[in-house]
Parts: C-alpha cells; sequence; structure tokens
C-alpha cells in the first residue's frame, strides 16, 4: 500500500514538474522577447502538398518594429520574397503588397491575415503574450520536451489540435528564446500540406524604421498602389481584356527548346489556349494537368495550348523551373516571357487563362482554377473546335 501511495506521489510529483516547466518556458519566451522592440532575420519558407511531387522553397527577410500604439497588429512590419521578387509591407492597419515586376501594389485596409504562414513567430515577436493564446486554443494538446537543433540545446513546443487535423511545432533556441525551425501540417481528405521555416541571422534592436519608411515611400512611388476594394474578381476581370478584343502578339521563348516563339506565327491556324502562370501559384499547379488532358484530347481538332511563365524567368529561380518541370508530365509547351507580355494582357491574378480564336480575337477569359472554372472552359474550347 505504501509503495502505490509513493508511486502516485511521484507520478503526482513529475506531472506537476512537467506543467511548471511548460509554464515556465513560455513565460520565458514571452517575457525575453518583450526586451527587444525591434527584430530583424531571415527565413526560408519550404511547403509541399502530398499530391504534388515537389517542395517549394522561397527565401525571404523580416523587419520588424513594435509599437503599441497600432492596436490591429501592434507594430510595423516589412518581409522581402527574393523569389518571386515581392515587397509585403504593413504600416498602421494597411497591408501593401508591393509587386515591382507588375509596376503596382494591392492595398489591403485593416490587414489581419499571416505575413507568412501562422508559424512565422512575427505575430509572437509584435504581441508575446499571442504565444500562450496559441498554446491555450480550445481542442488543442501541447506538448513541450527538450531537443537538439544543429549543436544547440533548444525545446520543442508541438501543438496537436483536435482530430488531428492540423498540427504546429516550434524548435526554440533556449538561449536567445527565439525559433530555429517550425513547422505546420494540414491534413484533409485530399492531401496533407507541410509548411516548414527555416530561420537565421537575428538581430535584435538595431532595426532603422525611418530608413524603412524612406524605402517604403520609394517603393510606392515606382509601384503605384491599387484598393483593396478595386481588387474584387469581376472588377479585376473588367480591368482585363475583355471578350472580342484583339490578342496582343508577343515572342517568347520555347522552355524546352530554347528556339524564339511568336504567338503571331499560330493566329489563324489554331484556337489558342494562353495560360498565364508561375511555380509558386498552387492553383496554377492544380490547372496543369487537367489543361494536359484538355490539349491531348482536342488536339487533333485544332486546340493548342501555351503556357506563359514570365515569374520563373529569372536566373535565380530557373534552376527551380527545371526541377518544378522535370517532374511533371505536361503535353503542352511552356513559354518563357517577359513580365511585359503580363502587362499586355492586363493580367492581374494568376493562373490567367485567355482563349484566342482563329480571328486573333479573346474568346475567353478566366481568373483562377476550380472544377466549375475547368468546366467552363472545357464548354467554350468544344464550342469553338467543332
Amino acid at each position: 500500500m505504501k509503495k502505490i501511495i509513493l508511486l502516485l506521489a511521484i507520478s503526482l510529483f513529475l506531472m506537476t514538474s512537467c506543467t511548471e516547466n511548460k509554464e515556465d518556458l513560455v513565460s520565458q519566451i514571452v517575457k525575453t522577447t518583450k526586451t527587444y522592440s525591434s527584430i530583424h532575420f531571415k527565413v526560408t519558407e519550404k511547403y509541399h502538398y502530398s499530391n504534388v511531387p515537389d517542395t517549394t522553397v522561397t527565401p525571404m527577410e523580416v523587419w520588424a518594429v513594435r509599437n503599441n500604439n497600432d492596436s490591429l497588429r501592434n507594430g510595423y512590419v516589412w518581409v522581402n520574397n527574393y523569389y518571386r521578387p515581392y515587397n509585403m509591407i504593413y504600416d498602421a492597419g494597411n497591408f501593401y503588397l508591393a509587386i515591382p515586376p507588375k509596376k503596382t501594389t494591392v492595398l489591403y485596409k485593416n490587414f489581419k491575415e499571416d505575413f507568412i504562414s501562422p508559424i512565422d513567430w512575427i505575430g509572437v515577436f509584435l504581441k508575446p503574450g499571442s504565444l500562450k493564446t496559441m498554446i491555450a486554443q480550445p481542442n488543442t494538446k501541447t506538448t513541450i520536451s527538450d531537443t537538439t537543433y544543429r549543436g544547440k540545446t533548444c525545446a520543442r513546443i508541438e501543438i496537436q489540435f483536435q482530430n488531428e487535423t492540423k498540427k504546429y511545432v516550434f524548435v526554440i533556441d533556449k538561449k536567445r528564446m527565439v525559433p530555429l525551425w517550425s513547422e505546420m501540417t494540414v491534413r484533409n481528405n485530399n492531401y496533407i500540406y507541410n509548411d516548414e521555416l527555416f530561420f537565421s541571422d537575428y538581430i535584435f534592436d538595431k532595426v532603422d524604421i525611418k530608413k524603412l519608411k524612406e524605402e517604403q515611400k520609394k517603393i510606392l512611388a515606382e509601384n503605384p498602389i491599387e484598393d483593396e476594394g478595386e481588387n474584387s474578381e469581376v472588377v479585376r476581370m473588367e480591368k482585363m481584356l475583355h471578350v472580342g478584343d484583339k490578342a496582343p502578339v508577343f515572342t517568347g521563348m520555347f522552355y524546352a527548346t530554347g528556339k524564339e516563339f511568336n504567338l503571331a506565327d499560330y493566329i489563324g491556324k489554331k484556337i489558342i489556349i494562353v495560360d498565364f502562370w508561375y511555380t509558386h501559384c498552387p492553383p496554377c499547379v492544380r490547372a496543369m494537368p487537367a489543361l494536359s488532358k484538355l490539349y491531348t484530347k482536342y488536339k487533333d481538332s485544332g486546340l493548342i495550348v501555351f503556357g506563359l511563365n514570365s515569374v520563373d524567368n529569372q536566373p535565380r529561380s530557373l534552376k527551380n523551373l527545371k526541377t518544378f518541370l522535370g517532374k511533371r508530365q505536361i503535353s503542352y509547351d511552356i513559354i518563357l516571357t517577359k513580365p511585359a507580355v503580363d502587362i499586355m494582357y492586363k493580367i492581374n491574378g494568376y493562373p490567367t487563362m485567355y482563349i484566342i480564336n482563329k480571328k486573333g480575337e479573346i474568346a475567353y477569359v478566366e481568373i483562377g482554377f476550380d472544377k466549375e472554372k475547368l468546366a467552363r472552359l472545357t464548354r467554350k474550347v468544344e464550342a469553338l473546335t467543332q
């Protein structure tokens, strides 16, 4: 009997110790984070879908300055996405997505979304107490354990959501109380989404907000703002080429052969689908097998499909493009173009698909991809190739 009581006492002590250690660690992270007024770090995001055969890799750099007067996000944030390249700037409730290749900036007011991912740590830095809120979410189970990561003594925080549909993991450097690695896994009936972030080069309390603001003014001057109110799909399509418009002709390069491509060579001879896409765009990737099947089915009836890519047509991204295309069986040609072609076709979302009839006129316009849009595209192809 005494032995049983002793074992129960030891178990209770261990359970209490674990709970206290968990609370102590989280409290220490929050306390340490609050001592910093700004943070600058680099992060590489790697994500993939289980039903897609490749991993997308995006290097980014983050500057964040805490500002308690900002009731929405509690600070100022600048994220440089070096792959696309985009500038993501949050300032006093406004989120500016600057897209230099398109010479435009999309403005989102009262922005409450994640900057990179729910596990990007930016929100935790701006509002340190949000870490406790994250861990205390209903229907979650949090476990904290010791681990070693790249030779450093770390803590591993795992937050498992109800029914195991989602999980967050953070590996925390115990010395500096910041993440070195994080991971999000989301499961649904069709696929598993995995998102990893690798953090490095932390610098604290050295961000020059004045210089960032000056750079922000310059970026916005070079890339005029388009208000989010004008960013609905209906309004965006109104800004694009319309059915009946003459399709602008352009040149590019066949990715597979390096030979010159000229749209004018095909107008009047074929029904043409031009698909504007890039590798880091999930709906673009999902559209590719469907477009391949569509082309295979109707090519003998006069259809031809071209996948136009200006985003990945840069020295830093061509290697990734090669890997990406090497893992796919695509039945149609990929054409490397310049951003000017996207501008000619008034592209404001990806993927965007136009059908060009034999008169060289726009016969169909679509932004995005889903089953319903594919059905509409297919019906139009059927009508034009009869």
